[in-house]
């Protein structure tokens, strides 16, 4: 029979065990408990690894241990609400985040988040980004088709490369690679490349933001006219906000790996709803009307969006009308353990 010694948690318990027992880290996936991915036990014990061919054995306080989480794109505007709920939810957890432009993180560092550098165009500095980090959450980025796919799968592999232990991607609703929404394919490939990675893995299909029509609305008001080209397309919009916290709950939770979620709002909502909200909200009748997506598309340029944007905008539209994006979940009321805001109620807070 192998020597014992007893290993002291921080909680004052102890647990006899093998010389050298091993502690199998919480984050990893079913199934992932080998050699490779275990550690000794500095840390809170957790698991007592009782051989390499069993699952672990639970023999003190199932308490998970310090996990240190990255956020890409946080100067973005998801990636930034996604840091705050953090920051709230677990104000003393570990948080890094990675961002092209160090320089405007500033605030970030001054709160005592690890700012990294990491540029989706050049691998080395996500490897150096990625580096000791347990979840890494993977906001996708604007670029064009090919040179997203292309970021994403280099991502990926400085995700592995690091050895990180699970990866949380924000993929789309409806990632068809035959969408007519150029940038379905982007995230049907990135979904496609992570699962094949060996990576653990949760993703995130988020629904359309509700915070996207605050623009159309400004220009209603202006002229009395919501022009889209949705037709009678219905919408089952959702708030950054929501998606941020439901992001957070995945990243600080247990349970998610393997998981695709279908982040929408509580209510599939038509364009004619919309308008008929804003006038109820303003006391301004704005009228709904749907307009050629050539027309729409003509406006985008003439704004100045660069072409990438302007095809996939109007491809976006016409996944709208079609009814791509209307489907209802109940996935992002079980993850905030609430209702999503609805539409009236986002509406409600930017006008009233």
């Amino acid at each position: 029979m192998s020597p014992t010694r007893s290993i002291t948690s921080r909680t004052g318990h102890s647990a006899r065990s093998p010389s050298h027992s091993i502690v199998a880290s919480r984050w990893l996936p079913p199934g992932a408990y080998g050699p490779q991915n275990c550690r000794l036990a500095t840390r809170r014990q957790v698991f007592i690894y009782r051989g390499y061919e069993k699952r672990p054995t639970l023999e003190s306080e199932p308490r998970s241990r310090v996990m240190t989480i990255l956020v890409t794109g946080a100067n973005g505007q998801l990636g930034r609400l996604v840091v705050d709920s953090l920051r709230r939810r677990a104000p003393a957890a570990p948080l890094a985040v990675s961002v092209r432009d160090p320089g405007r993180a500033g605030d970030l560092a001054d709160a005592g988040i690890d700012v990294r550098h990491g540029d989706f165009d050049t691998a080395d500095t996500l490897a150096r980004a990625f580096a000791d980090i347990d979840t890494l959450l993977i906001v996708s980025g604007d670029a064009p088709v090919e040179a997203r796919i292309r970021q994403h799968r280099t991502a990926v592999d400085a995700a592995r490369a690091a050895g990180v232990g699970r990866v949380v991607y924000t993929s789309f609703v409806d990632p068809r690679p035959d969408s007519p929404f150029p940038f379905a394919a982007i995230h049907a490939d990135t979904e496609v490349y992570l699962k094949a990675s060996g990576l653990a893995y949760t993703l995130l299909r988020n629904g359309v933001y509700a915070d996207n029509l605050l623009g159309f609305v400004g220009r209603a008001l202006e002229s009395g006219t919501l022009a889209a080209p949705a037709g009678d397309g219905k919408v089952a919009f959702i708030s950054r906000a929501d998606l941020a916290e439901a992001t957070a709950n995945v990243l600080l939770g247990d349970g998610h790996v393997g998981r695709t979620y279908e982040l929408t709002g509580p209510a599939a909502i038509g364009f004619q709803d919309v308008a008929d909200a804003v006038s109820r909200h303003t006391g301004r009748e704005i009228a709904y009307r749907s307009i050629p997506t050539a027309a729409f598309e003509d406006g985008l340029t003439q704004a100045g969006l660069p072409p990438f944007m302007v095809t996939a905008l109007g491809g976006m539209f016409r996944s709208v009308a079609t009814g791509d994006y209307r489907t209802v979940t109940t996935d992002a009321a079980g993850l905030l353990g609430r209702e999503p805001e609805s539409l009236d109620a986002v509406l409600a807070r930017a006008l009233d």
